[in-house]
């Protein structure tokens, strides 16, 4: 599978990656509740537009597909596997896809598990693009509230908001959030203004589900006397929902699936990995869940560049996960200290360094 290419794509993504070691990763909006085996698959369209100074608009367009799939026990669901996939619209570039696994806690939103390395660059291209939102976020019916929001998907930025709760046919229901104002926020050392965010949710009371997402924001900045105005707008529609009972074929692949990932969490070479990964494709390629198929390849390309391709990837997949090496050394004090005792359960950084 070629990496992907599209041309503005670069634009905001190479804007914002260096903000990824900066912010915390972002908590999934969800409805309150999700049965155990559901599976719900939305698609829709997104894109990103830049216009510099008078000149006219450029940007990116992908159809996009976002699956969810809700596991657990027989009366609780406990996690949700959410698979987001852009292919664009255009000529040019290649399909990615990426999953998340978010826990859900009693009372509040799903929160996504830390991103493998593998599948970080493929991770923060998709969300700047298609921002993982399940369901209406945590904002009080009031008139003014605040809610904080996140921009290329990484970049919190605090508004004031207005929601709003209307009724456009029955069985449906839309929920709504936008900015009462506007807000400024530091975007790379220069003052950015968030002119519009808009989001809103569409519940189909019959099914309790989540049934449309849309997401739409624009904001402007000065950047070396350029002034640029960027903007995304992004609309999904659920068009399936099912459960995993009455979908033997996703049933098989995501079984496989999750044999793939522990396989890849175990750092097992692609010689091994290639086939699991194989075998999800055979089984999903040619169906509505095919996402996940591509989620698979894009996690195996990932632990091939990262880990495979040369002397430093190599090295780093023998300690990745494994104990350090213990050792007793003497503190500025002449006191002895041994690492693992004194580490166990810590969060460690080594310094190694030397006078002389």
């Amino acid at each position: 599978m070629k990496p992907m290419k599209p041309g503005f794509y670069t634009f905001s993504f190479l804007l914002c990656t260096s903000l990824s070691l900066l912010c915390p990763q972002p908590t999934a909006a969800a409805d309150e509740a999700f049965s155990p085996e559901q599976v719900i698959r939305y698609e829709g369209k997104t894109r990103i537009s830049q216009k510099v100074g008078d000149g006219a608009p450029q940007g990116d367009s992908f159809d996009c597909t976002l699956l969810s799939i809700s596991e657990g026990s027989s009366k609780v669901a406990r996690t949700i596997l959410a698979v987001r996939e852009l292919v664009p619209a255009g000529e040019g570039g290649s399909p990615v896809a990426t999953h998340d696994i978010l826990d859900l806690g009693k009372g509040s939103s799903p929160k996504a598990r830390e991103t493998v390395i593998e599948l970080e660059t493929p991770h923060q291209m998709i969300g700047i693009y298609l921002p993982l939102r399940l369901g209406m976020p945590p904002a009080k019916p009031t008139e003014k509230s605040s809610y904080e929001v996140l921009i290329l998907n990484q970049i919190p930025v605090r508004i004031e908001c207005a929601s709003s709760t209307s009724g456009s046919e029955k069985n449906l229901e839309t929920s709504s959030i936008s900015n009462a104002k506007k807000a400024t926020f530091d975007f790379r050392g220069s003052e950015a203004t968030l002119n519009k965010w808009e989001e809103s949710y569409t519940r189909d009371k019959k099914q309790g589900i989540i049934s449309g997402i849309r997401i739409g924001y624009e904001f402007s900045v000065s950047i070396n006397g350029n002034d640029i105005t960027l903007s995304l707008d992004c609309a999904l529609e659920a068009k399936e929902i099912t459960t995993l009972a009455k979908t033997p074929v996703l049933g098989k692949g995501l079984a496989a699936f999750r044999t793939a990932s522990a396989a890849f969490a175990d750092m097992k070479p692609s010689t091994e990995t290639q086939p699991l990964v194989e075998e999800i494709s055979k089984l999903l390629d040619k169906s509505p869940w095919a996402a996940l198929a591509r989620a698979a390849r894009t996690r195996l390309q990932g632990f091939v560049e990262t880990f495979e391709s040369d002397d430093a990837g190599k090295r780093l997949a023998k300690i990745l996960g494994k104990p350090a090496p213990d050792f007793t050394l003497s503190d500025l004090d002449g006191k002895q200290v041994n690492f693992r005792k004194e580490t166990a359960g810590k969060v460690t950084l080594l310094g190694f360094w030397g006078v002389g």
